[in-house]
């Protein structure tokens, strides 16, 4: 229903009005657009924005196709949450976009003389899967296992380290703590998150999101990470053969020399 170039392309509080339908598909049907907009504490004019945006001429149309959507035999019909991934891997199909970000990613890893990985949580099992993907490949990369690891007493020159921070909301504190310590110090820090508005996405150098509803069981997070982990594995992979690349283009000039 709602392409993911566009949705890449939202304010903040647009983005708020996507992720609420996404997450309350079955009641926004049965809602007025000034319920909706108190139930997703936005102004009916961000709405009929976001509609505006999504190519819809209004709250009708947009309720009519939501409706016809859902009258999809059972079998058809697909989990809403499947859609910001679904979305998210025909944009990685159809868009330039991200193979841009995915090359930016793989140049600043091959300048760095080392990349750590940093989560807490899930994103923390994320990060470590990230640095042995990455170590796989010949590229010397550790995760930060403990999230509460003091600073060091003395200033550390980390100008060619390159931090890699997994967050979802990319608000936890613990995380934007040791962004900012490792950027202060010198190192580049590259954001992989679900929230484009993210704190963590406005102070680090490099940033790579998708978005979709948060996704809670209590006080746990358990929105999705596979579009996270799907890009860290195409960026170590480019870093790898840019490496390489890189390493046979300097043999061949020596050889020619």
């Amino acid at each position: 229903m709602f392409p993911y170039q566009k949705v890449h392309e939202l304010n903040r509080l647009e983005l708020i009005v996507y992720k609420y339908i996404i997450g309350h598909t079955k009641e926004v049907q049965n809602m007025t657009i000034r319920e909706m907009a108190d139930a997703a504490h936005v102004s009916t004019t961000t709405i009929l924005r976001f509609l505006k945006k999504m190519e819809y001429s209004g709250f009708s149309e947009f309720k009519f196709a939501l409706k016809q959507s859902l009258k999809q035999p059972a079998k058809s019909q697909q989990d809403p949450s499947m859609e910001p991934i679904k979305n998210f891997f025909q944009l990685v199909a159809d868009e330039e976009p991200f193979d841009n970000k995915v090359n930016q990613a793989a140049d600043m890893i091959n300048a760095s003389d080392l990349v750590l990985f940093f989560g807490v949580g899930n994103s923390g099992r994320i990060a470590q899967y990230g640095a042995s993907i990455l170590s796989s490949y010949g590229i010397y990369a550790l995760p930060i296992i403990d999230p509460f690891q003091p600073e060091p007493f003395s200033d550390r020159d980390f100008s060619k380290t390159l931090l890699i921070l997994v967050s979802i909301s990319g608000e936890t504190d613990q995380v934007l703590e040791q962004a900012r310590y490792y950027k202060k110090n010198g190192a580049e820090t590259i954001a992989l998150t679900a929230n484009s508005y993210s704190i963590l996405n406005q102070i680090t150098d490099f940033s790579i999101s998708y978005d979709t509803p948060q996704n809670r069981k209590g006080h746990i997070n358990v929105t999705t990470q596979v579009p996270i982990v799907y890009t860290m594995e195409q960026i170590s992979n480019c870093a790898y053969h840019k490496m390489v690349d890189h390493i046979d283009n300097r043999f061949t000039e020596h050889v020619t020399d």
